[in-house]
Order: structure tokens, then C-alpha cells, then sequence
């Protein structure tokens, strides 16, 4: 009889085939290539943007991330959906425990919640988001969609409460919105502002949770002085690279935490079968965006534009 991790790891062989097939030679050298030039071409249409939105960019080009509040960055919806999330979140805290004690290590609220309230996922398809992301990529942008991860306060270190690198793109956007106070025995955020410059197309990629020694040999002695931690009140916002960053949420003691994170990278992504980590089927998501202006529904329906052998992989579980 098959058990369930043996059903995820043939579930999930496709998607780490594709991943070693990607990371041989000459094919990382081949996509390498193919995507220098796509940046490069599409250099001149890049968005124009704001000076606030152009030290986002900046930041994210320089440290990796950037840290402001829903108050300050204006984005119109941004209280609404913060309410919408923060009671859905509620909601679903004694579930979130019950789930815990039994041992889950990556917990979400609901993605049907989140389809009932399609106000949040919508949200981050606003222009000025894709246009922040875009600027940040150099491509245009697809959209994976939103989350609401619940960090129950047991002080568990597992699973991304280890230090990681995603592992949908050579780089991509996350923007964590905080649906309360964040402390420092809360949970907070935390990432190296150091880019991992051992893996890129030239020497492949390869992801696993790390240890204080291959933090070492990765990033370099001392290390520990670039650890940013993102306390902050509700409606705390973090843009920051979690593909060529390290980063984790550090273990919660003091409270449960519980936060959105929308996800953009390139379109298409390197790894476009290690992406849809949010759960929202795309049947939902078709429905979410059908009434939008076309950018946006290109955005979020990135994945009708893959390759016809690409489509045939599925996504690796969540």
C-alpha cells in the first residue's frame, strides 16, 4: 500500500526531473542565454514608475528588500483587504493549532477562503504592483497569487521556518502584508541581505533548508550582521527576493502570526512546474480575474502561455 509520502514523491518526480534536466550543462547554459536576451529586448519597455515605487526597485536591487506600511505606500483596497484577511485568519486560528499539534509544518489559511473573498487576491494585481514587479524582474510579470500563512506560536524550527530560498525563479518579488503586530518572539519575517552568488545559470540550482555552515560557505563570514528582522504594527508591508535570498520566519513563542504573501516572478518562470505554491486551483483563479482588463489576466494566467511539454508537468506539492 502506497503511503502518503510516497504518493507525494511520485507525485512531485516529475516536477525534480525537469528541475536536474534544467540544471545539466547545456541546458542551463541554452536558457541562460535565451533569458539575457528577453531581459535585454525588454528593457526599453519597462514601466516607468514613481520615486517612492523606484526606491522600492532599488532596495530590492541592492539589499534584496524593502519595508513600509499600507499607510505609506497608498495602494487604494489596502485596509479593506488587511480587515478581510486578518478575520479569515481568525477564523481559522483554533484550526491552525489543531493542525500544528498534529504535526503540519506549513500552514495556510483555506485558498477557498480566499476565493470567497476575491477582493484579497485580486489586490495584488493592481498596475502599480505589477509595475513595481516588473521593474524589479525585467519582464513582465505573472502572478502567482496570495496566501494567508498561519505560524502558530509553538517554537518549532521546520520547514520555512529554516532559512531557504524559493525556488520558482532566479529571481522573483514577495510582498508580505502583516495581519497584526509583529514582534520579535511573534514570528517576524527575517532574511540575509546577501545574495546567494553560488547558484545562477551558469552553476545551476539547487535548493535545500541550510544550517549555519553553508550559510557560511554561501554567503560568506559574518553573515549573521546582514539578518534583517521585519517587526512592525498591522499593516506592516515587506517587498523583498526570496529566490536569491535567503530568508525564513523565524520561530513564533509569544503569539500566532499570520500574514499575506502575494508572489510575482518573470514571465515565464525558470521553474514554472515548482510554482502554483498557494493552492488556489486554476479554475478558481480563471473565475477570480475573468471581469479584469487584460494585463492583469495575462498576469495571473501566466501559465497559458508555457510550452505545450511544460504544461503537461505538474506542480511539485506545496
Amino acid at each position: 500500500m502506497i503511503g502518503l509520502k510516497d504518493s507525494q514523491w511520485l507525485r512531485d518526480l516529475p516536477a525534480r526531473t525537469t528541475l536536474k534536466l534544467f540544471n545539466q550543462r547545456h541546458v542551463r547554459s541554452w536558457l541562460g542565454h535565451r533569458y539575457d536576451a528577453t531581459v535585454l529586448r525588454h528593457r526599453a519597455a519597462l514601466p516607468p514608475l514613481s520615486l517612492p515605487d523606484a526606491g522600492i526597485v532599488e532596495d530590492l536591487d541592492t539589499r534584496g528588500i524593502h519595508v513600509t506600511t499600507l499607510g505609506a505606500l497608498g495602494i487604494p483596497g489596502g485596509e479593506a483587504v488587511l480587515s478581510r484577511a486578518a478575520t479569515l485568519a481568525e477564523n481559522f486560528a483554533d484550526s491552525a493549532r489543531a493542525l500544528s499539534r498534529e504535526g503540519r509544518s506549513f500552514i495556510i489559511v483555506p485558498p477557498e477562503k480566499i476565493v470567497r473573498s476575491a477582493m484579497i487576491f485580486r489586490w495584488g494585481l493592481q498596475d502599480r504592483l505589477l509595475d513595481i514587479a516588473e521593474a524589479y524582474l525585467g519582464l513582465p510579470a505573472a502572478y502567482d497569487g496570495v496566501a494567508i500563512n498561519y505560524t502558530v506560536a509553538d517554537g518549532r524550527a521546520v520547514s520555512t521556518r529554516k532559512w531557504h530560498r524559493d525556488w520558482e525563479d532566479r529571481r522573483m518579488l514577495k510582498v508580505a502584508v502583516y495581519l497584526h503586530a509583529v514582534d520579535d518572539a511573534g514570528g517576524p519575517f527575517q532574511q540575509i541581505s546577501r545574495p546567494d552568488t553560488l547558484q545562477d545559470d551558469l552553476k545551476g540550482f539547487t535548493y535545500a533548508l541550510s544550517d549555519d555552515r553553508e550559510l557560511e560557505q554561501r554567503l560568506g563570514a559574518g553573515y549573521e550582521a546582514d539578518v534583517v528582522s521585519c517587526e512592525g504594527p498591522r499593516g506592516t508591508v515587506v517587498f523583498c527576493d526570496t529566490a536569491r535570498y535567503f530568508h525564513r520566519g523565524k520561530p513564533a513563542i509569544s503569539r500566532d502570526r499570520a500574514a499575506l504573501f502575494y508572489s510575482y516572478f518573470a514571465d515565464p518562470p525558470r521553474h514554472p512546474f515548482l510554482c502554483e505554491r498557494t493552492g488556489l486551483s486554476r479554475a478558481d483563479i480563471e473565475w477570480m480575474v475573468r471581469r479584469l482588463p487584460e494585463r492583469q489576466r495575462r498576469a495571473a494566467l501566466w501559465r497559458r502561455r508555457l510550452p505545450p511539454l511544460l504544461k503537461l508537468i505538474p506542480p511539485a506539492s506545496l
